[in-house]
């Protein structure tokens, strides 16, 4: 099945477990605006490597982006999407240039700490605490953080709602921004190395689960209450901080 997974019974359910993982990842992602990386990444990349699953995260993320984008939305926030998605490019290429120089461990620690600031942003009183400067920093931190683990939605969204965007407008307007970074992240990342995903044999599987996912949560993310929206965003990035730290210390 895996040429990178150990051989033997449990691999049938490891590979199960994960398609199930990819599958709610993708319903969370399109319904809450964040949440495939966060669910799918840990056991992608316990199963097959942090620098195998990075490049398979990448092309899920691309594909849950561009099912999940409603186009209407560009043309109401436009200013705002084409900031975020400069500051975006501008952290991916950093992060491409930074990415060969750190060990694994400190990629995780890193991406980590970023989310965990984005939680705490979350928490302030103010309506609006990030201007366009600061919106577009941001951006730059939510591109780093693609390039290294895939997991930008979070910190994009913590910025939208930095900027006052409510969370149901939140969850809309990341879905564009996301289709971007991931898809030039993972363009850089196929450059770089594309025998990443040669090591992947059911890489198709995967991209099925993520399709009928994002399908379900194309429906069921308008019925959603703007307060579960930003409830389930903390909760979500909050195991995200503690699966990157986990995995960082596991390593160790």
């Amino acid at each position: 099945m895996w040429s990178c997974l150990p051989r033997g019974p449990p691999l049938h359910l490891d590979l199960e477990l994960l398609l199930l993982a990819i599958f709610l990842g993708a319903v969370l992602q399109v319904g809450v605006g964040i949440g495939f990386s966060i669910v799918a990444g840990p056991p992608m990349m316990v199963l097959l490597g942090t620098t195998v699953a990075v490049p398979v995260l990448l092309m899920l993320n691309t594909l849950v982006s561009a099912i999940a984008v409603d186009w209407r939305i560009w043309v109401v926030e436009k200013k705002t999407i084409k900031t975020a998605i400069a500051g975006c490019l501008l952290g991916v290429a950093l992060g491409v240039v930074i990415y060969p120089y750190l060990s694994e461990q400190i990629v995780l620690i890193l991406t980590g700490t970023l989310l965990l600031i984005g939680v705490l942003t979350t928490l302030l009183p103010l309506r609006s605490v990030a201007g366009t400067r600061g919106f577009t920093a941001i951006s730059g931190l939510s591109g780093l953080a693609t390039v290294w683990a895939a997991t930008p939605g979070p910190l994009m969204v913590f910025g939208l709602i930095a900027t006052g965007r409510s969370a149901r407008d939140t969850r809309k307007l990341v879905q564009p921004i996301a289709l971007v970074a991931y898809g030039v992240a993972l363009l850089l990342h196929g450059l770089a190395d594309g025998a990443a995903f040669t090591q992947v044999s059911n890489v198709w599987a995967f991209a099925v689960a993520t399709f009928f996912g994002s399908v379900l949560g194309r429906f069921i993310g308008p019925l959603l209450p703007q307060h579960l929206i930003k409830n389930a965003i903390r909760i979500v990035s909050i195991l995200a901080c503690y699966a990157l730290f986990r995995r960082a210390y596991l390593i160790s």
